[in-house]
């Protein structure tokens, strides 16, 4: 009889808890839903494109479509900020209004809705940014023939700008993780997944897309450069080892070692990076030496993805820290890239 009672007593407890379950609309899936919806990364991140670095209007056709393309193509975990950095192209509320009238007619070109376009909308952020001169490149330097001399010094401040303050910048100093495009990168087809995400997930602290060589006549002096910093540094001298650097010939005779050769690259079109990776205080010694110098940028013309290239094997541990993110569709300057299959992220 007791057992009959117990038995009673079980029963009417999971039909009480399955009626209050009801009335509550709780099931799993719902709550697996709302999770998903509340969710929360622990970390930080921003997509960045560079659009002007010298003052005045920029053409902003291209960066129009970029846009749209990168909002939709990606299935976004968080919705980020896209930072806008500009020399005062987008200084005044007019310049900042018909920039987003634009954005909303080229979204509506794009076939985004207009809920999908009001949120690509708010993720925008028109950041201002300076770009100087360093002492001892005179303004009139053009006049006396560096390097690439036809878009000096706008894109000599791009390379330097990338190469090393963008770690100093305070928008960008305090991210987790930093997306950079340029105004005529394309995620061109839906991908599999969000490349924040990935790199959380998998742990890796810098992701490109392509790897090409630097000519030789753009990046003078930087053999020489990375070889006697690895030198004074035995650490960065075992880690190059350890990732399989390959040095030009005649490394330690005392003239012409690199002269002419090639130097490695990331294209840096698509670069994205862990930063507090990037801003350890090895990074950030050997991102002061690397600055030290200024006609290296804006004589000699190196650019950032030769850096990065030379930066990331020095300090970071290439086979497990850095990947090649061939899984998003992508084009540069309407040329497309390589893809390989692209695996989703578990849930």
């Amino acid at each position: 009889m007791g057992y009959t009672r117990r038995l009673a007593a079980i029963v009417l407890a999971g039909a009480l808890m399955f009626y209050f379950a009801r009335s509550l609309h709780y099931s799993p899936t719902s709550a697996s839903q709302n999770r998903f919806r509340q969710y929360r990364p622990p970390y930080t991140a921003a997509i960045l494109y560079l659009v002007s670095v010298m003052p005045g209007p920029r053409n902003a056709d291209q960066l129009l479509r970029s846009l749209p393309l990168m909002h939709k193509n990606i299935p976004w975990r968080h919705e980020w900020p896209i930072l806008l950095l500009h020399a005062g192209a987008y200084d005044t509320a007019e310049s900042r209004s018909d920039f987003i009238r634009r954005l909303r007619e080229s979204a509506e070109e794009q076939n985004l809705t207009p809920d999908a376009a009001d949120k690509l909308v708010k993720r925008i952020e028109f950041i201002p940014t300076h770009h100087e001169l360093p002492p001892g490149i005179p303004a009139s330097g053009a006049s006396d023939e560096p390097v690439w001399d036809v878009e000096w010094p706008a894109y000599h401040h791009v390379c330097a700008f990338f190469s090393y303050k963008i770690f100093s910048h305070p928008r960008i100093k305090d991210l987790t993780y930093f997306w950079r495009l340029d105004d005529d990168s394309h995620v061109t087809t839906p991908a599999c997944f969000d490349p924040f995400e990935y790199m959380h997930v998998h742990n890796k602290s810098y992701a490109f897309r392509q790897q090409d060589p630097d000519m030789g006549w753009v990046t003078e002096g930087m053999w020489p450069f990375v070889s006697n910093y690895a030198v004074r540094h035995p650490e960065v001298e075992a880690r190059l080892n350890s990732n399989h650097w390959e040095w030009p010939p005649n490394r330690f005779w005392p003239k012409n070692f690199g002269q002419a050769e090639n130097f490695q690259s990331y294209q840096t079109n698509f670069d994205l990076v862990k930063v507090p990776r990037f801003r350890t205080p090895e990074m950030m010694e050997f991102l002061d030496e690397l600055a030290s110098d200024p006609t290296r940028f804006y004589w000699y013309r190196w650019g950032d993805a030769p850096v990065r290239f030379a930066q990331v094997n020095m300090f970071l541990d290439v086979a497990n820290e850095v990947h090649r993110m061939c899984e998003i569709p992508y084009a540069h300057k309407d040329d497309p890239f390589e893809e390989c299959g692209c695996v989703p992220l578990m849930e």
